[in-house]
């Protein structure tokens, strides 16, 4: 194998609590040469990245490491690391071969070590293999096939589904993202006599919900939010990514016995986060809350059982459908996770590194 240009995108500095990330400031663009076969893999795996997804979380893992939270900080001097797919190039661990699709936590540059140095050892560091189907793009397994769809299809199978069963309406806010818009089609296609209500920022995402089968959609950058849950509801479901106010809309307009998803706190990832104030309606209409995170709780590892068959097949016969927003190669990394922070994407944000 020949000596190659290896592309990295490293993490320099930690944004103050209410900034956004910036190219040149947060994120630094290298190169490198590298001979593939001999750059060193002690009991490693060498892997040729194809797909790097773009995810709103990172900026929580953007904080000195003496700020605690559950996953761990990235690490200054080191990629930034995230899902990804990629193919086995070299291995000298037994359950890898050359020519495997993978998927894990991986480096954001053109050819990562797994699981490489100490400062990148955290919790969510994984590899395995997959069987990729040959009719669906890697992108779609960091994206609907990945740790997006199979969040939302553990969360509901695990917290939503029963209730679902007896419940009127659903409302999602800021649905427009890679759980939201699978919670969406998800909602519909298992439980079809659902009112599904659903909030974004911009048109165009709006019409995508719409096309993904929304019965009511609404700008919540120029609609009160309050106002359409109370026209729409009560309440009996409310899968909040946002948290603040929209929070605080939703628990005025629940219904008695209602279930709340937390799936995300974008109100206060890069800026202030505002409070609730509705807090109380969780005793006065005997509301259940839930947060959720992949792969932490017994439930969720339960409800994720089932998920790659399942959704596979609703994917390919079109039941489950996805948009991407892609970026092209490790120098327009830096553009995914800014504009993935200021909601400037529609559906999945993919980057795209490599053709097989």
């Amino acid at each position: 194998m020949p000596t190659v240009t290896n592309a990295r995108l490293l993490y320099v500095a930690h944004p103050t609590a209410n900034e956004f990330p910036k190219a040149g400031v947060h994120f630094k663009y290298v190169e490198e040469k590298i001979d593939l076969d001999k750059v060193a893999i002690p009991d490693s795996v060498l892997v040729k990245i194809l797909v790097l997804g773009s995810d709103p979380f990172i900026r929580l893992r953007m904080r000195d490491p003496s700020v605690p939270w559950t996953f761990g900080p990235l690490a200054i001097g080191h990629p930034v690391d995230n899902f990804a797919i990629g193919i086995v190039v070299r291995s000298e661990k037994s359950e890898f071969k050359p020519g495997d699709y993978v998927y894990g936590f991986l480096t954001f540059e053109n050819y990562a070590i797994f699981p490489g140095p100490p400062e990148l050892q955290h919790s969510l560091k994984f590899l395995k293999k997959f069987d990729k189907h040959p009719d669906i793009l890697a992108s779609i397994y960091v994206g609907v096939l990945g740790m997006p769809g199979e969040t939302a299809y553990a969360a509901w199978r695990a917290y939503v589904n029963e209730k679902a069963k007896t419940s009127k309406t659903i409302f999602i806010n800021s649905a427009a993202g890679g759980v939201g818009s699978f919670v969406l089609q998800y909602a519909r296609y298992t439980n079809p006599h659902l009112k599904t209500i659903v909030s974004a920022g911009s048109q165009d995402k709006l019409d995508m919900l719409k096309d993904f089968g929304a019965d009511v959609v609404f700008n919540y950058k120029t609609t009160d939010t309050a106002k359409v849950l109370a026209e729409h509801g009560p309440i009996d479901i409310a899968w909040d990514h946002v948290g603040g106010a929209v929070l605080d809309a939703a628990l005025a307009n629940m219904n008695f016995f209602g279930l709340i998803i937390r799936a995300g706190t974008a109100n206060g990832y890069n800026q202030e986060e505002t409070g609730v104030k509705n807090i109380k309606v969780m005793m006065e209409k005997a509301l259940r809350k839930q947060g959720i995170l992949i792969g932490i709780s017994d439930d969720m590892i339960e409800g994720a059982k089932g998920f790659t068959e399942e959704v596979t097949k609703l994917y390919l016969e079109g039941k489950i459908k996805t948009r991407e927003t892609m970026y092209y190669g490790i120098k327009e990394a830096s553009k995914a996770l800014i504009d993935t922070q200021h909601g400037h994407i529609l559906g999945k944000p993919v980057i795209i590194v490599a053709d097989k």
